[in-house]
């Protein structure tokens, strides 16, 4: 008996369910009919997919194998038969997209907005997740696009270099200068690509007098510092590890601690007079943003039109000042 459609997506719902009564109420199918579907499909592949027990069922090693193959089968052919059925103006379904806290704080709402304005069939699902997730929740199809700090070679991955970010040591109000609008005392005036004040600038190797609240050392950012202070031998007094971005921002606003995040992140907390940012310089510390996909699994016609309505937004919030950040390579 032949393999088919039904029979794949029957087996997936049971190796997710982890039963084959549960999956079966999934998929609105007696119980019976679904046992029977796995069992022709065992029959076909001439292999044991589960391990059966009065808990359940488990994958086999074969089961598992076939699991991935099975998802990137039923995805092409919703890729398929999306790019037969929709026209290319009014695109329709779901369209997945991974981005890092700082990031989202950015994007989402232009991106939410725009695209229910211009295609209402469009399901757009805006899914905050650590950088280091990202490759991977692109390469099981779990999201179709996503934006990370850092581009593997060899990974299955595409990765477009859209923006550059200048990272910024941040303080309660009045911590690192005199004031909104106003240097710090003995600093060279620096500003943000917005036109916003920064308080001055410290140097790389000066951070280590400030008491800092950081990411972990497995965050995408917490990497990159650590690269930049590695290279330079400069150890920095951290008093906590803190991941979500909000946290940070809030803790450094209070004086718990100093943090680094990028410019981006901070300018309108800035320029409103909660927080207190120095550009940090010798070197100056920035990182790349990269726009990213997979290189095998091609984009539905809704996920092309959002990836274009996202790199229209992030140029458009460059030129106007709403990111403070500089255009990268692959958009120039």
């Amino acid at each position: 008996m032949p393999v088919d459609v039904r029979g794949l997506r029957c087996f997936l719902a049971v190796a997710a369910s982890g039963s084959i009564s549960r999956a079966a109420e999934v998929l609105h199918l007696a119980q019976p009919a679904l046992s029977l579907q796995i069992k022709h499909l065992e029959e076909a592949l001439g292999v044991a997919l589960f391990t059966r027990s009065h808990k359940g069922v488990v994958p086999t090693a074969a089961g598992q194998r076939f699991e991935s193959h099975a998802r990137e089968i039923l995805k092409r052919l919703d890729l398929a038969c999306e790019d037969v059925r929709d026209l290319v103006t009014d695109p329709e379904g779901r369209v997945a997209i991974g981005l890092p806290q700082s990031m989202a704080k950015i994007l989402t709402v232009p991106l939410v907005r725009e695209t229910i304005r211009r295609w209402p069939k469009v399901r757009l699902q805006v899914i905050e997740l650590s950088t280091g997730y990202i490759p991977s929740h692109l390469l099981s199809g779990h999201i179709d696009i996503g934006l990370t700090f850092q581009a593997g070679s060899g990974s299955g991955l595409l990765f477009d270099h859209v923006v550059d970010e200048d990272l910024v040591l941040v303080a309660a109000p009045g911590r690192l200068g005199a004031g909104r609008g106003r240097a710090a005392p003995g600093a060279h005036g620096a500003h943000g690509a917005s036109g916003e004040p920064l308080a001055g600038t410290v140097r790389l190797r000066d951070l280590r007098r400030y008491p800092m609240i950081l990411p972990a050392g497995e965050h995408g950012l917490r990497a990159l510092i650590d690269g930049y202070l590695r290279t330079h031998e400069v150890e920095l007094d951290v008093l906590a590890e803190v991941n979500a971005i909000p946290e940070l921002i809030a803790l450094a606003a209070a004086g718990v601690g100093c943090t680094i995040l990028s410019y981006a992140s901070v300018h309108a907390e800035v320029r409103n007079g909660w927080l207190s940012a120095a550009r940090i310089s010798h070197p100056a510390v920035s990182r790349p943003v990269y726009l990213c996909r997979s290189a095998t699994m091609p984009l539905s016609i809704a996920a092309s039109a959002v990836l274009d309505l996202l790199g229209e937004i992030v140029a458009a919030q460059i030129a106007d000042g709403s990111w403070p950040a500089r255009v990268g390579s692959a958009a120039r």
